[in-house]
């Protein structure tokens, strides 16, 4: 046990601050102990079989606690819990639920798929802003060749001619200089700036300000309301289907959306079912006119109640959002493309019109 105990503190000297565990090396997690544990395979064997094949440093330093917790005799449930940095209390619930039902494997694999789905729709979100954020790298990269090489070399062509040149030229060497003069202190304050945001986004208030104005800003709030959606319908329908009350559901799922606004609004909704009302009905106290939460999103939800079927209209509202996130995605890159292409164009036109002006001005001067 000493040896053991000595290998793992070992390994976590090895982890770096980079290294993290993706949504994706977590499906395949847990999609490895369910077809494990459907083979008969004991979980503790497993938990051995997945350790040998990983390859991820900061993954296998914190399975392999979670197999001495387990291997000590603590459930499994029970383990996940001392790794809150790995294990959200969502996950935690819906083993705890198999193992009281006796259904592991149904729990692997029910948060094996949720967590494919998380993955898949997070990297169409990110696969349509690649292209925009490409646009934007190279103009700023252009820009800053500009300003710290081009307008350099040709300053003292236009300052030697003795012209007063155009103002559009008097902006780019002024500008041209700015830069160069402050070239450092621009990236000591841009770093500064992100870690003051960074520090900021962790306090209640300035984070439940922040998921307020993603929510608001024009075509992102929307992309990113449905994608709050999506996660807000599976996670309602993973754990009412893993048997956990209700109660304890939304709760758990307003603490997996991610967002303080959603949150504080399942919050309300869980407070009000556990008076007696209805999820629906609660949904439409709570937000009355629907800034939050879509009409949609209540109006299924409440068809779902009378048919007692809210799990299976909650897989149904996941799909619909997907789609929805989908169409909000396209439209978004196409908002954001022809911005990014109207900002490069103005500077193109700007650098163009003030280096060709000031040509022009010196050759009719000098002829």
């Amino acid at each position: 046990m000493k040896t053991e105990a000595q290998s793992i503190t070992k390994e976590l000297r090895e982890v770096r601050f980079w290294h993290r565990i993706s949504t994706k090396e977590k499906a395949l997690f847990y999609e490895h102990l369910a077809n494990m544990v459907d083979g008969w395979v004991p979980v503790i064997a497993a938990l051995r079989s997945f350790l040998d094949k990983n390859r991820n440093v900061k993954m296998e330093v914190e399975i392999t606690n979670l197999l001495v917790f387990v291997e000590s005799g603590d459930s499994f449930s029970i383990a996940m819990k001392k790794l809150p940095s790995i294990f959200d209390k969502r996950e935690v619930a819906i083993i705890e639920a198999g193992e009281q039902s006796g259904s592991m494997q149904h729990s692997f694999v029910s948060l094996a798929n949720e967590l494919r789905n998380q993955e898949e729709l997070t990297s169409k979100v990110k696969g349509a802003l690649t292209y925009p954020f490409i646009i934007v790298l190279f103009l700023l990269g252009a820009v800053m060749t500009i300003m710290t090489y081009i307008i350099p070399k040709l300053e003292p062509l236009f300052m030697d001619s003795g012209v007063e040149l155009p103002f559009a030229t008097q902006t780019l060497i002024a500008t041209s200089r700015f830069i160069q003069g402050n070239f450092w202190g621009i990236i000591i304050m841009i770093i500064v700036a992100i870690l003051i945001f960074q520090a900021y986004e962790k306090s209640i208030i300035w984070r439940r300000s922040l998921d307020a104005l993603y929510l608001k800003i024009p075509v992102i709030g929307d992309v990113y309301r449905n994608f709050i959606i999506v996660r807000v319908a599976s996670t309602l329908a993973l754990l009412l289907e893993a048997g956990i009350p209700i109660i304890r559901t939304l709760w758990l799922t307003g603490e997996g959306s991610n967002n303080l606004v959603f949150q504080e609004k399942i919050e309300k909704i869980s407070k009000n079912v556990q008076n007696g009302k209805k999820i629906a009905e609660s949904i439409e106290a709570s937000d009355p006119d629907f800034q939050v939460f879509t009409q949609d999103f209540y109006q299924i939800i409440a068809a779902g109640e009378r048919t007692s079927t809210v799990n299976k209209v909650c897989h149904k509202l996941a799909a619909q959002y997907t789609r929805e996130v989908d169409s909000s995605i396209s439209v978004l890159v196409r908002f954001i493309e022809p911005l990014a292409i109207l900002i490069a164009g103005m500077f193109v036109l700007w650098f163009a019109f003030g280096i060709f002006s000031a040509v022009l001005k010196i050759t009719e001067t000098v002829g």
